[in-house]
């Protein structure tokens, strides 16, 4: 009973987690684009703001990932949980 009582917590735990990080940075976006909506055009990729702009990119989709696979997995060890004595 203790064992599926922690479990049950670690998962929810990582559901809070994962959906305050999806909450700053969104979910994963689907196609190439910009967060409002717009498409990106790749220019030649030498001016300052526009590699900022792409490290910006990258890092909130690689943060929108992980709250993702931390909401997954949080769900996962809940159902466990389930059937665990």
């Amino acid at each position: 009973m203790i064992c599926s009582a922690i479990v049950n917590s670690i998962g929810l735990v990582l559901d809070i987690v994962g959906a305050i990080v999806l909450f700053k940075y969104g979910f994963p976006p689907a196609l190439e684009n910009n967060r409002d909506g717009t498409f990106m055009i790749s220019g030649s990729g030498d001016s300052q703001a526009e590699k900022e702009a792409l490290k910006k990119d990258k890092q909130y989709k690689c943060l929108s990932m992980v709250g993702l696979i931390f909401l997954i997995i949080g769900f996962i060890l809940q159902l466990i949980s389930n059937f665990i004595k």
